[in-house]
């Protein structure tokens, strides 16, 4: 590949949308490294982000006073010794104690050798336009990999999500009202807001850096659309590496189900409102692209878009 930096891809959303198998399929692919850690959260550290801000403190001093913070640093050294991966282990070394910067953040990509090297973390959906031209700065030539899935089952499972660790959560006593204010809350409505993510990536980067995945294929197709993604990351503008196929890849990691949310019926006046909130983004996509996106539209509100291409493609780029 041309590009020089030593990050190949990024993976920048969307969350609830099938990024958790995707990292875990491309840490298995042949030719990939990719680090220990999903997400980084390097672009969005900022506190002003609704999203976790990990590497919000950028001086190391400035976190060696937190006990809990040692722990967790520790915890994750001895499991990288005890697993024997010494490429870990200094990952764990420099993710926990050194200064966060540009150099640092590409260094430690540096240390899984010449792979296919990138992260993915879905909150850079969120991102605005001055982060995207910092990321495009850092590497210009990096492929971008945005997956996407009906925003109204993508709320619903972010609400879900929030309430995973809470033991025996049910709906019981939850208003509807509740809900509908997460619904309205920053960061689930950027998350949301598929058409601003295009825009403010493509504004930046060069719309064919910027490739499209289903969720939906992850059930439907998931081995070709692994196989597109690769083919998309190592590619240079033209056909991919034709070394680096999934026939190569852990065929049980493609049915493998990774971070599922709690199972939780969406109450129907929440169902109409999101309906009802999600009902223009989904159709202009569907007017534009057609394909899942005309699914979603058709499944969800019974009706069909201007554009009659149903092909059901895993992925779709922008050009």
């Amino acid at each position: 590949m041309k590009n020089q930096s030593p990050i190949n891809f990024w993976g920048i959303g969307a969350q609830k949308a099938g990024t958790s198998w995707l990292y875990y399929n491309l840490s298995k692919a042949p030719g990939f490294a990719i680090p220990p850690v999903k997400e980084f959260h390097y672009f969005d550290r900022d506190t002003a982000y609704p999203s976790p801000n990990y590497l919000s403190k950028t001086k190391v001093r400035d976190r060696l006073f937190s006990l809990s913070y040692l722990v967790k640093a520790g915890k994750s050294i001895l499991a990288s010794v005890l697993r024997g991966n010494w490429a870990h282990i200094k990952f764990s070394f420099k993710w926990y104690f050194s200064n966060y910067n540009d150099n640092w953040y590409k260094s430690v990509f540096q240390l899984f050798g010449g792979g296919i090297r990138g992260e993915i973390t879905p909150s850079y959906s969120m991102l605005k336009i001055e982060d995207i031209k910092q990321m495009h700065i850092m590497a210009p030539d990096a492929r971008l990999i945005l997956m996407l899935r009906n925003p109204v089952d993508r709320a619903w499972s972010h609400f879900r999500h929030t309430k995973k660790r809470i033991k025996g959560f049910s709906l019981d006593n939850v208003e509807n009202s509740e809900i509908i204010s997460f619904m309205k809350e920053e960061g689930q409505v950027l998350r949301s807001d598929y058409t601003r993510t295009i825009k403010n990536f493509t504004s930046v980067f060069p719309k064919e850096q910027l490739l499209i995945g289903f969720y939906d294929a992850v059930i439907d197709a998931p081995e070709q659309l692994l196989e597109e993604v690769i083919q998309f990351i190592t590619s240079t503008g033209g056909k991919g590496d034709d070394s680096l196929k999934t026939k190569d890849t852990n065929e049980s990691g493609l049915n493998k189900v990774v971070n599922k949310s709690i199972e939780l019926d969406c109450p129907p006046e929440v169902l109409a409102w999101l309906k009802e909130n999600y009902h223009d983004m989904i159709l202009d996509l569907a007017n534009q692209y057609g394909g899942y996106f005309n699914k979603w539209y058709s499944e969800t509100y019974s009706k069909s878009s201007e554009n009659k291409d149903n092909r059901l493609f895993p992925t779709i780029s922008m050009t």
